[in-house]
């Protein structure tokens, strides 16, 4: 595997500023990551990189708190969340260049929301509303279809619980949260939206959900162990067989969730689930990554590092987002 940096400049030239929460789109074209504003403040901007001619843009109207959610599978819609005081979801087209402000008809009562997922095909985005009292920040969960414009009402929680995590299909069909209490306890549900039904996919401990296979068949999540540590584990919802996956917990996965991202002990390892084989990426000690880091195929994956050894010239003392990729 070839190491390269994906946070540098139009010119190839690395970011001064710390550049953090890199994904990827399915079809490895695309990445985006935040930055620090090089202007100062505590602005953190958000680009989307070309990994093809290199070329950098910036998503527009950016404010202060931004956090970047993910990519449509071909990189034209970005889903994120932003604000000055209290965030609000968004997504923006970066062929239209049309930024969208997602917010239900009956949303009066909530003071800040946030965007959760985006389908692959980039037609659906979840995104959570609430307020700022306990867990209520994230009580709520809709899916919005951009085509339409109709919202889907997933799930609304009690003032006790709030969703945390929250993964779509490729089609937007099917979309998988996760539920915590204020006792701690994580739940993890599957929703199809086509039937309406709803089931309950964990394992009755609990649980953190990564992802959710783009064919909507299989679950990522990691389980809480007994010594407080957390477990990668697979569950097919056709035969709802639930695998354990490593000792350590998983990141991320490509859409069939054939390659995981794991924490293998000192290394964050791409394992391919059919063959066993795996692929170090870099050491965990300095290395994170989240979930849409990994491509369709499996053969590409973005994170983030301080590492200052893993490509020449890298002196700016940053964390920086870099991207693997098979040598040829």
């Amino acid at each position: 595997m070839r190491v390269e940096r994906v946070s540098t400049g139009p010119d190839g030239v690395q970011l001064a500023k710390a550049s953090a929460s890199g994904v990827v789109s399915a079809d490895g074209r695309y990445a985006a990551f935040l930055s620090g504003d090089p202007a100062g403040g505590i602005d953190k901007l958000l680009y989307l990189k070309d990994l093809r001619s290199g070329r950098l843009s910036q998503v527009p109207e950016n404010l202060v708190y931004t956090t970047l959610i993910g990519l449509s599978a071909d990189g034209r819609r970005i889903a994120y969340s932003d604000g000055n005081r209290y965030p609000k979801p968004y997504v923006y087209d970066r062929v239209t260049g049309e930024t969208r402000q997602l917010w239900p008809a009956e949303g009066d009562a909530y003071e800040l929301g946030e965007t959760a997922a985006i389908s692959g095909d980039g037609r659906s985005v979840a995104y959570t509303l609430g307020n700022r009292h306990g867990l209520e920040y994230a009580g709520v969960l809709y899916v919005r279809d951009l085509v339409t414009g109709a919202d889907d009402q997933i799930v609304r929680l009690d003032r006790d619980s709030m969703v945390s995590g929250v993964a779509l299909d490729a089609k937007g069909r099917s979309v998988a949260y996760g539920v915590v209490t204020s006792s701690g306890e994580g739940q993890i549900h599957v929703r199809d939206r086509r039937t309406g039904t709803t089931r309950r996919v964990d394992t009755g401990t609990p649980a953190h959900l990564v992802q959710l296979s783009a064919d909507g068949h299989r679950v990522l999540f990691n389980v809480q162990a007994a010594d407080g540590t957390w477990v990668a584990h697979l569950r097919d919802l056709r035969t709802d067989r639930v695998r354990r996956l490593a000792d350590g917990p998983a990141a991320a996965g490509d859409g069939s969730l054939r390659h995981i991202l794991l924490t293998d002990g000192d290394s964050l390892v791409l394992r391919d689930l059919r063959t066993g084989r795996e692929r170090t990426i870099a050491p965990t000690a300095s290395a994170t990554a989240l979930p849409g880091s990994v491509t369709r195929t499996g053969d590409a994956a973005v994170f983030t590092s301080t590492a200052d050894d893993l490509v020449p010239g890298d002196t700016n003392e940053v964390s920086d987002v870099f991207v693997t990729r098979p040598r040829r």
